[in-house]
């Protein structure tokens, strides 16, 4: 016998107690109605809302939910490990192989993704977004997932299936998964609706997502899933038009990567031909630029998208010593521009928050810590700025007073940022000890890089009698990764 902690979903509604038994509890079984479960309850917009569309047509859907651990009554030991084995059976090889070979599985998502079924605890939801506020964006992946059956949402399912199984170390599972994922992606494109480019976006960022946390992949693998994911934005959005809703948040999601990848690229030594054209491509944003919405922190992004955009600028300004453009009169313009709308930028929560004030102090922290990475980026690499630099010390100053707040960041891009120009040990030990906790929070991905990354930098820098050069320092701790690094 096994319970869970809610009542079930018909008990809810006529808002009476239920004994919690699982697969169906007792008041249903007696009165012969079918138990609706307890598992997540996914909801859909109604026809026409626009605004939260997510082209759905079903009412609700219900996920399993995992249960705690069984409650066994005179049972042996043979008896748990038999229970144990008959569980772990559907992940074997044979079942496996069956399953992906099948273009509609017979199995439910919860099946293919054994985090799935409890939500807010799927380690999926914590490679997908840092936000702690990560349900929104993986529940809107989901709802996609499980439009239908079709290709478009086979591809999401499969990928997130991918992810799942890699946090497993099940890697044959992961790859089967993957190539599944590919498959109906392929094949959705050719034939894909414009309806349908949202689900296909979608699909394409989790393969991509896959490939960043695949060490073993090619250095150009997730560069191509990257650019085939902007490739349908460019379809399906106008510059200058301002989005709301599910399709401003998938949106938002590309951009935060493609600032990112924009970053890592401008210090990648390997970069070839195609990552740097890509790199340059328009961005997509979901906010017009005097949209007064580009100044509110997007949870998924850790910031505003204003500032985002302005760390783009800052990155397409950063011009080695060498370049004829360094230092020059209209350069200085340009980085001065910059450096006094990163100093004046405001950020501020939207105007629906929960009540939580604690997570609201923990995103304003974030934003205001990203924001101060961009200045000390812009002094040190755009404006060439010394290591004493009384205005980099300033800003240094105002990052750890924000470090020494906070238990955890989870944006690896400033702590990596700001763990470059750490120079006492006061300061590198604090950023251990933030790294340490983020990491506990993300153990996959950027996060454990950036771990890795930091100290690295450290020891180049103390090995050396006179202050290394800012671009040899970010090129030979960026550059040392096999793949190009992502940190987001």
């Amino acid at each position: 016998m096994t319970q869970t902690q809610k009542r079930c979903w018909n008990c809810r509604q006529q808002k009476i107690a239920c004994d919690k038994t699982q697969p169906h509890c007792n008041n249903c079984v007696k009165k012969g109605r079918q138990c609706l479960g307890y598992g997540l309850k996914l909801s859909w917009p109604r026809k026409g809302d626009e605004r939260r569309a997510a082209l759905l047509h079903k009412k609700h859907f219900i996920i399993p939910v995992r249960s705690k651990e069984a409650v066994f009554v005179h049972a042996t030991s043979e008896d748990v490990r038999a229970l144990q084995e008959n569980a772990l059976a559907r992940y074997e090889m044979p079942a496996l192989r069956e399953r992906w070979c099948v273009r509609q599985p017979n199995a439910n998502m919860a099946k293919l993704d054994p985090f799935l079924a409890t939500n807010t605890w799927s380690p999926v939801a914590r490679i997908v977004s840092a936000s702690k506020r990560n349900d929104e964006l993986y529940g809107l992946l989901v709802r996609m997932a499980f439009q239908d059956d079709s290709l478009p949402s086979l591809a999401s399912r499969y990928a997130i299936s991918a992810l799942s199984y890699q946090h497993l170390a099940m890697e044959r599972a992961a790859v089967m998964h993957q190539m599944a994922a590919i498959r109906a992606l392929q094949t959705a494109i050719e034939t894909a609706s414009p309806a349908e480019c949202m689900q296909l976006m979608a699909a394409s960022m989790l393969l991509n997502i896959y490939e960043t946390l695949n060490f073993d992949t090619s250095d150009l693998n997730w560069a191509i899933f990257f650019c085939g994911t902007k490739r349908l934005a460019n379809l399906v959005t106008k510059q200058h038009d301002t989005y709301f809703g599910d399709k401003a948040m998938i949106i938002d999601w590309i951009f935060y990567h493609d600032a990112m990848y924009k970053f890592s690229i401008r210090h990648w030594r390997k970069k070839n031909h195609d990552q740097i054209r890509l790199a340059g491509q328009k961005k997509v944003l979901s906010k017009a630029v005097f949209s007064p919405e580009r100044q509110t922190i997007v949870p998924i992004l850790g910031c505003s998208l204003e500032l985002l955009d302005i760390v783009c600028q800052v990155v397409d300004n950063v011009y080695e010593p060498g370049h004829p453009d360094y230092l020059s009169e209209s350069h200085l313009k340009t980085v001065r521009s910059l450096e006094i709308r990163l100093k004046y930028l405001e950020q501020r929560q939207a105007a629906v928050l929960p009540s939580d004030g604690k997570e609201e102090t923990q995103e304003t922290q974030t934003a205001e810590l990203f924001r101060l990475a961009a200045i000390i980026y812009l002094l040190r690499m755009a404006k060439g700025e010394p290591e004493t630099s009384k205005c980099l010390a300033n800003a240094m100053d105002q990052a750890f007073e924000i470090l020494n707040q906070i238990e955890y960041c989870d944006r690896p891009w400033p702590l990596f940022i700001i763990g470059l120009e750490s120079r006492t040990e006061e300061h590198r030990a604090r950023v251990l000890k933030v790294l340490e906790k983020s990491v506990k929070r993300r153990p996959l991905g950027s996060m454990a890089l950036v771990n890795r990354m930091v100290p690295d930098a450290w020891t180049q820098q103390d090995l050396r009698e006179v202050p290394m050069e800012p671009f040899t320092l970010y090129e030979m701790v960026i550059g040392r990764n096999r793949v190009t690094p992502c940190f987001t």
